[in-house]
């Protein structure tokens, strides 16, 4: 029974007009690029700046109560079939892709380092600021002279997509980097639906929480990070497994390890339970000693077709000179470092580097753990809690890395991730960061609020959360809670 009248088309047009009101705001609150010849992305005026971030949080407000409200649906036994659902992503994304970067800059990095391999020049020893030119003017200055933190792989995309647009249109490399993301999407939804409907409790909850979510949306499609093209892969990856194709899975899981390496957790996972479920101790040790050479050839021939070499190996630790406030063992080594140079007994640095490290061997312990269980649990299972466990002990941790483990997460426990608690931690995630990609402004941040207060306003006059239904919806809530509690225990 749909709750308080609303409808799954209800939802879909909602969220609709929510990304559509979102894109239209990042062209001129996004992240724009500077000095580019590309006309269309160019940077506005700071009036327009202020009513873009208007309409891009009133747009952010709508999607997030759209998908919100559908997750309250499914959750109720709404009858949602495959082509309706996905009817809802692709009226949610498609306003996204032609806008310009949303919440993020990397894929600028992404561009600069795709023109670099093109020239034939070491990604992995020479930074940004190497190349010169509008590519590199965009990347920010702290990434200037850092060499890629990515896998081989990532690079080739990224020069492949920069060898058709040429170095001198931006924009142009900068949507091929969102199609990219786009392929990385499809095999999301490709291969979240098999894992669900043959494995898991649901392909419409599951899809729900690992690609209509907010936070994939923005940061996979809006930001065009490279973690789509990982997240996919290592999905097709465990469907391969899973369907007892055990080397193609481990081809698919290692190519997903070659464009960032903590797909490799998946890999790991997914071995430990194809090994665990073979009858007898003899032909187990038969089969990891094959996906282990399966796994050590598809790297060898991987880094080889790449043509970038095994420098990558070395530059894994850049990302962590940047401090994020989402990284515990940062945030806890930056608190003993207050205490260690207040009382004379070290420097801030060194507490740092030693939470970090604590925190390091806390996430290998929790890879380990869920390896361990994985024959037990599943290969999708151990994977999303392990990834999720390496992602809360990490020296850095960016919102958009809670997916490496929310989305296999989802195709085998999609009501986890549907609980108040983890869709409240999804909207905390949202606002950790602006839709330019940079620090807030106080007339930036008045605006922000003034279009979310906007969206709710109208929402209550007219829309889905009519005045009169609130307190029937927070009544509902409630037990939907307390149900939820009763039937754990």
């Amino acid at each position: 029974m749909a709750e308080v009248g609303v409808t799954v088309r209800d939802c879909r047009l909602l969220g609709t007009l929510g990304s559509v009101l979102l894109a239209a705001g990042s062209w001129s609150a996004g992240a724009l690029p500077f000095g580019v010849p590309d006309g269309v992305w160019a940077q506005r005026s700071p009036a327009h700046t202020v009513l873009g971030a208007a309409a891009s949080y009133a747009g952010l407000v709508l999607l997030v109560l759209a998908w919100w409200r559908l997750g309250g649906l499914l959750r109720d036994g709404e009858p949602v079939g495959r082509r309706q659902l996905r009817s809802v992503l692709w009226s949610w994304v498609l306003p996204l892709v032609p806008g310009p970067l949303l919440f993020s800059n990397d894929a600028y990095s992404y561009v600069a380092q795709g023109a670099l391999a093109g020239r034939g020049w070491d990604v992995y020893r020479l930074g940004p600021s190497a190349l010169g030119g509008p590519l590199a003017d965009n990347v920010p200055e702290m990434w200037q002279d850092a060499p890629a933190p990515y896998g081989p792989l990532a690079v080739a995309a990224t020069r492949a997509v920069v060898a058709v647009t040429g170095e001198h249109h931006t924009v142009a490399a900068v949507l091929g980097m969102r199609l990219v993301a786009l392929v990385g999407l499809g095999l999301i939804v490709w291969g979240i639906g098999r894992l669900a409907s043959e494995w898991g409790a649901g392909e419409a909850g599951a899809l729900w929480a690992a690609v209509l979510n907010p936070l994939a949306l923005v940061h996979l499609v809006g930001g065009a990070h490279n973690e789509a093209l990982m997240i996919g892969l290592m999905v097709a990856g465990l469907v391969a497994f899973r369907r007892g194709r055990w080397v193609l899975g481990t081809v698919v899981l290692a190519s997903a390890a070659l464009v960032k390496v903590p797909a490799a957790v998946a890999l790991l996972c997914a071995a430990a339970w194809s090994v665990g479920g073979r009858p007898d101790r003899r032909s187990g040790w038969s089969r990891a000693a094959g996906i282990s050479l399966a796994a050590l050839a598809a790297l060898v021939l991987g880094v080889g077709v790449c043509g970038q070499g095994w420098g990558w190996l070395s530059t894994l630790k850049g990302p962590t000179q940047v401090y994020t406030v989402l990284s515990p063992s940062t945030d806890v080594g930056r608190v003993l470092g207050l205490f260690a140079e207040g009382f004379g007994v070290g420097t801030a640095a060194d507490a740092i580097a030693a939470a970090r490290s604590v925190g390091m061997l806390l996430g290998v312990c929790a890879v380990v753990f869920c390896a361990w269980r994985a024959p037990r649990t599943g290969p999708e299972y151990a994977t999303g809690m392990a990834l999720l466990g390496l992602v809360a002990a990490a020296p850095v941790v960016q919102p958009w890395y809670v997916l490496w483990g929310m989305v296999p997460l989802a195709a085998v426990a999609w009501r986890l991730l549907e609980d108040t608690r983890a869709r409240l931690a999804v909207l905390g995630l949202l606002v950790i960061v602006l839709p330019s990609g940079t620090a807030p402004t106080w007339p930036y941040a008045l605006a922000a609020v003034t279009g979310a207060s906007a969206a709710v306003a109208a929402l209550v006059a007219w829309g889905p959360l009519r005045l009169g239904a609130v307190p029937r919806l927070l009544l509902q809530e409630r037990a939907w809670v307390r149900a939820a509690a009763r039937t754990r225990r």
